[in-house]
């Protein structure tokens, strides 16, 4: 046992129920300059002195108890200096009770000479902050249970703002100094809230949500304030260590993405430029269909208008018949001002617009936007809504956009299909999580070699095609975070089913990616 205890560097001793030194390992002899024989039967005073072995009371009281106790202190040195240790007495219990303990004690000073050139030396702007404030927050709610704390924390949005204001930074290191434009003595003392703008504070609710969760990490993608009011987008990360007892501080690290975020927006910009272009096309395939639609009620206007003409103009004025046939032209007029504007947004460009809106009514005026076409290539709709379906969050013009293709597809598939076999199903359903759309037709179904290539921009089954329907369709579905999967059933016919997430806005304003680990 010595051989191996006297190899490890560190101090490793064995004191009785009287704190009287009964065995010590070689390292002793390094560090205190004094041999073990020569320790042995000394007094735990005599290593650390008076006011030393007083501020460990507390300590050897709990170990006597039969507790493992672990805390860091400082300890003299034979160079006259005292040092960080991390220090772990151990009890040795018998059959009449505390016999002593064990103690092993490291010294941390190379651990932190390792932490601080971790710490400084990295690409990540990285804070320590001292949570201590949190939690006499959390403690003066009064419950024990997390899941409780959880539920209060969501429901009391003032939180956040309270907890940040109440997060102390300890220190920043150089790369957050740059990132930030403010020096570490600048940032020592502050409430962490100075950087933490009120779009960001369901972030930072997050953060703790996971911890009081049980997830040994956590990250998000936020926006943080810099020096001068400046903007920055950050990955804030952060590995919730199992700390020892009244240890609250907490290393959180910030990985600037601006030059990430920008170029996401900029291949958005692109995407909502591809996505008009699509439209406009879709538009052209659709002008005879909306020009008959149109023509509908402006043709019924000019024979309303007649027949009121006609009821003034007679002999004895009949000014009810005259009213009721310039109610039915403003009915119909209001009626092809509403097609103009459902023409008019599809031809709009225009940067993303995100709305909360109902699902079923965007398929439905998507339907009255193609109807005309349908009618032109033979198909029948059916519809298969779910009645009590959540909100969507998302551009509605473009999800629209992706109906509208799909739905045109479909009906174009069929062209050479018996005209009693064109069939067209559009079904949605939802639940708490996600939302989906299914379009059926009874086609001929998709090709087992054109399924992997359906998607790919160019690609096009059809002789006067452009191929961008399809690709222009799975992109938009997957920026709003969803899917697109085609089926070909044995029986025949295609099926499309897109799976939208739910969400909320605010998650699509600050374009945060939270993630934590159990």
């Amino acid at each position: 046992m010595r051989a191996i205890t006297d190899a490890l560097p560190a101090l490793i001793s064995f004191f009785d129920a009287d704190h009287v030194c009964r065995f010590a390992n070689a390292y002793h002899a390094q560090w205190y300059g004094r041999t073990p024989e020569d320790l042995i039967g000394r007094h735990m005073r005599d290593f650390l002195g008076d006011a030393a072995y007083a501020s460990r009371r507390e300590h050897l009281d709990r170990v006597a108890t039969g507790e493992h106790v672990s805390f860091d202190a400082r300890v003299p040195h034979l160079d006259g200096s005292w040092r960080d240790a991390a220090i772990r007495y151990v009890p040795k219990m018998g059959a009449h009770g505390f016999e002593g303990m064990y103690i092993l004690v490291f010294d941390v000073a190379v651990q932190q000479h390792r932490f601080h050139s971790v710490f400084h030396g990295t690409a990540v702007g990285f804070w320590i902050v001292d949570l201590a404030g949190v939690q006499s927050l959390l403690d003066g709610l009064g419950m024990s249970d997390n899941d409780a704390l959880i539920d209060w924390i969501e429901s009391n949005p003032g939180f956040s703002r309270e907890a940040l204001d109440a997060t102390r930074v300890l220190d920043i290191n150089a790369k957050a100094s740059e990132l930030f434009g403010t020096s570490p003595e600048g940032a020592r003392g502050q409430p962490f809230s100075r950087w933490f703008p009120e779009t960001s504070l369901p972030a930072f609710k997050a953060k703790i949500v996971a911890f009081l969760s049980g997830a040994s990490s956590f990250e998000v993608e936020t926006v943080m304030t810099a020096a001068g009011g400046r903007s920055l987008h950050v990955l804030l990360t952060c590995a919730f260590a199992k700390n020892a007892p009244g240890e609250t501080a907490v290393v959180i690290g910030t990985t600037d993405i601006s030059h990430r975020i920008l170029k996401e927006q900029e291949l958005s910009r692109a995407q909502a430029d591809l996505a008009h272009a699509a439209r406009v096309a879709t538009l052209g395939e659709l002008v005879a269909s909306i020009a008959h639609e149109v023509k509908q009620p402006l043709a019924a206007i000019v024979t309303n208008g007649n027949a009121a003409l006609r009821w003034l103009n007679r002999a004895k004025p009949d000014p009810d018949e005259a009213q009721d046939a310039i109610r039915r032209m403003v009915s119909e007029g209001a009626r092809a001002s509403e097609i103009i504007s459902r023409t008019r947004a599809m031809a709009i460009k225009g940067d993303r617009r995100l709305t909360r809106f109902a699902l079923n009514a965007m398929i439905e005026e998507a339907v009255s936007i193609v109807q005309g076409q349908l009618a032109v290539l033979g198909a029948r709709l059916m519809l298969d809504l779910e009645s009590r379906m959540p909100e969507v969050v998302g551009d509605r013009i473009q999800l629209q956009q992706v109906v509208i293709n799909l739905v045109v597809n479909a009906a174009q598939a069929m062209a050479g299909q018996r005209e009693d076999a064109r069939t067209i199903t559009i079904r949605s359903r939802g639940d708490a999580a996600v939302v989906s759309v299914e379009v059926v037709d009874t086609g001929s179904g998709v090709a087992a070699d054109q399924m992997s290539r359906l998607f790919d921009a160019f690609y096009t089954t059809k002789p006067d095609g452009m191929g961008m329907g399809l690709s222009v369709t799975r992109t938009i579905v997957e920026s709003h975070g969803g899917s697109i999967v085609v089926r070909s059933p044995d029986e025949g016919g295609a099926s499309f089913l897109v799976t939208i997430p739910v969400t909320d806005i605010e998650t699509y304003d600050n374009g945060r990616r939270m993630h934590h680990a159990p």
